[in-house]
């Protein structure tokens, strides 16, 4: 009997063998290519392409912070659509620190934005900066997409050092 247990045993192991390992991740690599999103992104932006821009982001992306909320990419290529009638409106964003999951599968990442827009008032170009933190997953094609984001403006005291 004790020999009918070990067999069974060996044989348990022996077929959780035959998986074939994944490949390691490497980070450097995934966040060069999450950067190249945010690359991408910042490009877009600067020429006006709403729909490139918002093309880095899931689907159901939710973003928080900076006006309504956001549920969707539909919903934020709508939004954004309409700042960018105001000729003084851009944003830029510059990621700071990016980890991977083990996984490779999700990333989180963090930085700073710079936006512009046309005081209500005055018509004149207004800025603002701040900071961010997103949440990134991979699509089913193994492309990194954009699935939150939460921002918020930079306190005074460092907006006061940056000018």
């Amino acid at each position: 009997m004790k020999c009918a247990w070990m067999g069974c045993a060996a044989a348990l192991l022996l077929a959780g063998c035959d998986k074939a390992a994944a490949p390691p991740v490497d980070p450097a690599k995934e966040t060069a290519a999450i950067n190249a999103q945010v690359d991408a992104f910042n490009a877009a932006m600067k020429a006006g392409d709403v729909e490139r821009a918002i093309a880095v982001e899931a689907n159901d992306i939710h973003t928080y912070g900076g006006g309504p909320d956001v549920t969707s990419a539909t919903q934020d290529l709508t939004d954004t659509k309409a700042l960018m009638h105001d000729p003084n409106y851009s944003l830029r964003v510059k990621p700071e620190h990016t980890e991977v999951a083990k996984a490779g599968d999700m990333a989180w990442q963090y930085g700073s934005w710079d936006a512009s827009a046309s005081d209500p008032k005055t018509g004149k170009p207004a800025k603002a900066s701040g900071h961010w933190v997103a949440a990134w997953r991979k699509d089913d094609q193994g492309r990194w997409k954009l699935a939150a984001v939460s921002n918020a403006p930079m306190g005074p005291d460092r907006a006061a050092a940056k000018n």
